[in-house]
């Protein structure tokens, strides 16, 4: 009975034995409440020298993190990249006694605050931007804004390539020139050779926009010729 609690006692001090040997020595924990508080501490420090008015969020990170012993201290390395609205994968330092012990990958979600153009009410596809249809808006977005119009210029005389509807910001792909031919418009057509011009006028074939080349049609002869559109009810022949 002695002999089989001694081989008891010694496989048990075995047993403690490896676990002392597989545990680092001296190690620290670092819970995951305090490397989300640190490392976003690190993120709001290198977004005060940008210029484009991003905030964090929120920075997501699950696990606690196993350190040696020692002073922690944590830094974004340099030329992370770009900053931008949105969730970012941000690396950052830590480092133990001034040694990197580990590169933590965490992710940040950044919010923006813009200004933007959007629409005081509804339209309809064709129906053409006055000054009065747009108004500025402004809030914090966590996408970073792309093709957005910035500018009353960029739309203002231009027509709705769809329904849009009101206090949506406006992409300046929803618009585009408005058509200033009618189908079945007649139309003032120029044939110019040389100093010779000649004017008539031309059955507009289909609608279409300034620059855009429609079919007209001779109301006597009923020939029918392309033109070039240059204006409201105006056009010059492409060849004759």
């Amino acid at each position: 009975m002695a002999m089989v609690n001694g081989v008891s006692a010694k496989r048990g001090m075995v047993g403690l034995l490896f676990g002392l040997i597989s545990l680092p020595a001296h190690a620290q924990v670092i819970q995951q409440s305090e490397v989300v508080s640190a490392t976003g501490q690190q993120i709001q420090t290198a977004l005060e020298k940008d210029p484009d008015g991003l905030r964090l969020d929120r920075v997501f990170y699950r696990d606690d993190l196993s350190l040696p012993d020692g002073k922690v201290s944590w830094k974004i390395p340099a030329g992370v990249g770009e900053w931008r609205a949105g969730r970012q994968s941000v690396p950052v330092e830590v480092t133990v006694n001034g040694k990197v012990a580990k590169v933590v990958q965490v992710t940040a979600l950044l919010k923006q605050s813009a200004r933007y153009l959007v629409l005081k009410r509804p339209l309809k596809r064709g129906d053409v931007v006055t000054d009065a249809d747009l108004k500025w808006e402004e809030s914090e977005l966590d996408r970073q804004p792309v093709g957005w119009v910035d500018d009353p210029k960029q739309v203002v005389g231009q027509s709705a390539s769809r329904q849009l509807q009101a206090n949506r910001p406006l992409q300046s792909d929803w618009f585009s020139a408005p058509q200033v031919v009618a189908r079945g418009e007649r139309v003032q057509v120029v044939a110019s050779r040389g100093a010779l011009q000649i004017e008539s006028t031309a059955i507009a074939k289909s609608a279409g926009r300034v620059g855009e080349t429609i079919t007209m049609e001779n109301p006597a002869s009923h020939k029918k010729f392309d033109a070039r559109i240059t204006g409201p009810g105006r056009a010059e022949v492409l060849a004759w």
